[in-house]
């Protein structure tokens, strides 16, 4: 959204207390600002928690993830005890619709199993309800030739571009027409499970109009959020994100939402119109005490940005008694099909905005160190919490610091609930790990958009890679040490030239992550830092070999795992170097003590299969006398093959040492080989290639060396006329002798011919 440079940026109060190296961008200064807590060594800090009517998607993901990983770092990095906020809002317009319209959906599905005359007369008359609402551009006639003619026509990447919506009613309509259109399958008296469901879309919208008013039964409001908000801490478990320090669910804050809106309407700031609560703007500035949009005060005027923060279902017309556009519910009256809630001013539900302002003045108090929430939250939701509360609190500022994660397409597309557009956290999760998605987001700016592509992806794929296979080398060389020492072997320490430019490095590696973190939680910049130095381990390894320093590297990839388990990347059980293998699907569960179920047999098991299979084959192939190739080929086999399938990689060294032992993601390893055997693959069809090429070109030759050099111009009659003793031309067809460049020319076609011809000859011969 572009910046009215004429809108001034409302002043900031900074905080009293002694200042952090820490510099955080500040949504309520627009630039990075000192972070100064209210209380030494401690955050409050309340985050907008999610709406539970639907499936999380990969913007949720983007927004939790990233807040997890930066409330990791100043709790596991600069040692602040955070006191951690989250709520549920359970009440909304969303839930109330969706919740409503499930119910309603089922209801008429359960009613009518089969097919009918009614049923088709019911989804018609839906068609045409939702055609006119949402697409007047389109053929309204449900199962129409002329529908499906304008849906043959229309340029849907066009249209959206100028309706963001447009896609989603198109799908929506397509789908409802073909179910009208259908044939044996849409008869009377068959199933109607598959066929109502195509129409979902655009039916559930006429039986709202028609029952939505009907609906009174609470649970049916309760049980949809509920269901969602499991669904959600389910996904946010699967992400790796920590539980908040206390949740907060609306649905158990009426009350005090209650008294929270009674109290600012007796200081003046809010009135009663025909039921309902509106939060009043003007009296709010008045006297010049309290600024009204704080974080985005060029929007305070966009009308759209106010009806949509109002909800849907909000009455939006000068009878709802608003003093003015600009005020906002806080109290709605309750309409049928609407859960309701006693009050004052009679039964009701609480306004969207009011619900964070009171669930975090209940938990927080007056004032708090941190907000955060996603951008598209900045106004009006987020300005509307700030006025509230201030005006609750008689505070001028009741937020020090508002931290807004940026927006997340995926292939510049934004994805968004409301068009139906989006990617589930747990789609996402069938494709990527959790720690691929984790990197994804720390490898972008938290208040930066991010897009989600291939580029970014395939980044995420070279630093996980780069990690995974450094902290598999470095464990090796641990164990192959210790193995070493418990055979009573003496291992020298070494600290020479290049031991003391490895510690130079890790030294310069500290001190630049740590101004990354200190820069706005710069987690790309820290990233990349932490490469930098395993590559600079990599360099060393390469050079030292058989001389390298394990204590050396060892301590590089500690100070790694130790940074990367910041960012929340859990490290190994068995060991302080390197991430777990995160192999484990979504929603898989440790056992309860965190040790592994498995018995010694079923550890043991697979790599003495592979062992006794080794010594088959060898022993096999040692009776028969093979060759010494066979039996490296089955060593080979065993490396390659039968131990990689088990998440084992041997990297063989010289001959005074034995292969290095590596436990690496078996799938990671299985990914490697596929893609060693695609080149292999790629490389033997390319040699095919070539070599069809080659006999074909020496086919051509062959056919072509059949001709004796000298008959190849005898026959040439209509260009030449007369010809000396070896078949070469001397007179063209008039009889006129041929110019010397002419007689060089076929000299040398001669001379061609000939090698070819004495090729062929010896070919033939050696057949």
């Amino acid at each position: 959204m572009a910046i009215d440079a004429k809108v001034k940026q409302p002043e900031w109060q900074v905080p009293v207390g002694p200042p952090t190296e820490l510099k955080l961008l500040n949504t309520l200064t627009k630039t990075k600002t000192t972070f100064i807590p209210i209380t030494p060594r401690k955050v409050t800090w309340y985050c907008c928690g999610p709406t539970v009517y639907d499936a999380g998607h990969m913007g949720h993901a983007r927004n939790y993830v990233a807040t997890d990983i930066s409330r990791r770092i100043l709790r596991d990095y600069f040692g602040y005890d955070v006191f951690f906020v989250q709520n549920v809002t359970d009440i909304d317009d969303k839930i109330i619709i969706r919740a409503r319209q499930e119910y309603l959906f089922s209801r008429y599905a359960k009613q009518h199993p089969v097919m009918s005359v009614d049923i088709r007369s019911k989804i018609a008359a839906a068609f045409e309800m939702y055609a006119v609402k949402n697409l007047p551009q389109a053929p309204s006639v449900g199962g129409s030739a002329e529908f499906a003619e304008w849906a043959k026509m229309v340029n849907v990447a066009e249209e959206a571009k100028m309706n963001p919506k447009f896609t989603m009613h198109f799908t929506a309509l397509k789908t409802a027409n073909a179910v009208l259109a259908g044939g044996a399958e849409a008869a009377d008296g068959a199933s109607s499970t598959e066929l109502l469901a195509a129409a979902k879309d655009v039916l559930i919208l006429l039986l709202d109009k028609e029952e939505g008013a009907s609906v009174r039964d609470p649970e049916i409001f309760r049980d949809l959020p509920a269901y969602w908000e499991n669904h959600f801490n389910e996904d946010m478990r699967a992400l790796n994100v920590l539980p908040p320090t206390v949740t907060t669910r609306v649905s158990e804050y009426v009350p005090q939402i209650v008294k929270f809106v009674e109290k600012m309407a007796a200081n003046g700031y809010a009135y009663e119109a025909q039921g309902s609560v509106y939060f009043d703007t003007a009296s709010f500035e008045a006297g010049g005490k309290h600024v009204y949009a704080k974080l985005q005060p060029w929007s305070r005027g966009k009308a759209d940005l106010i009806d949509e923060g109002e909800g849907s279902l909000s009455v939006k017309t000068a009878a709802d008694g608003k003093k003015s556009p600009f005020d906002f519910a806080l109290w709605k009256a309750s309409k049928p099909g609407e859960p309701a809630w006693d009050s004052p001013w009679g039964e009701g539900r609480p306004g969207w905005h009011i619900e964070c302002s009171v669930m975090a003045s209940e938990v927080v108090g007056s004032q708090m160190d941190i907000h955060s929430g996603g951008i598209d939250l900045a106004f009006p939701h987020h300005d509307n919490e700030l006025a509230q509360s201030e005006a609750y609190h008689e505070c001028k500022q009741w937020v020090n610091y508002f931290l807004h994660t940026g927006h997340l397409h995926i292939e510049g597309l934004k994805m968004s609930k409301s068009l139906k557009n989006f990617i589930t956290i747990r789609e996402a999760l069938e494709k990527y790990s959790a720690r691929q998605l984790r990197l994804a987001f720390a490898l972008t700016q938290w208040n930066n958009a991010l897009d989600f592509k291939d580029g970014l992806l395939s980044e995420v794929r070279t630093v996980e890679s780069t990690f995974s296979n450094f902290f598999a080398v470095v464990r090796a060389l641990v164990a192959d040490e210790a193995t070493a020492v418990a055979d009573g072997k003496h291992i020298p320490q070494r600290y020479g030239s290049r031991e003391r430019q490895l510690y130079a490095s890790l030294t310069q590696a500290q001190t630049e992550f740590h101004a990354a973190l200190c820069d706005n939680l710069a987690t790309p910049q820290a990233l990349q830092i932490l490469v930098g130095v395993v590559a600079k381990a990599n360099v060393y390894l390469a050079a030292a070999r058989a001389e390298t320093s394990v204590q050396a590297v060892a301590e590089v990839a500690r100070w790694v795992t130790r940074m990367l388990r910041v960012f929340g990347f859990d490290s190994r059980e068995d060991s302080v170097i390197g991430w777990t293998d995160d192999t484990s699907p979504p929603g898989a569960t440790a056992a309860a003590d965190g040790a592994s179920t498995a018995s010694v047999e079923q550890i043991a098991m697979p790599f003495l299969k592979v062992l006794s299979t080794f010594r088959d084959d060898v022993r096999k192939k040692a009776i028969a006398k093979a060759p010494y190739s066979e039996i490296l080929s089955s060593s080979d086999r065993v490396r390659d093959e039968y131990l990689l399938d088990l998440g084992v990689a041997l990297d063989d060294r010289d001959d005074t040492q034995s292969a290095l032992i590596k436990f690496v993601d078996k799938a990671e390893l299985q990914r490697a080989k596929a893609e060693k055997d695609a080149k292999e693959k790629e490389k033997a069809e390319r040699k095919a290639r070539a070599k069809e090429e080659e006999e074909r070109k020496l086919r051509e030759r062959m056919n072509k060396g059949k001709v004796d050099p000298k008959t190849m111009f005898t026959s040439q009659t209509s260009m030449f006329s007369q010809f000396d003793e070896d078949g070469l031309p001397t007179h063209d067809a008039e009889g006129a002798e041929l110019p010397k460049s002419r007689k060089k020319k076929l000299i040398k076609e001669y001379e061609l011919q000939k090698k070819l011809h004495t090729e062929y000859l010896q070919r033939q011969e050696a057949n």
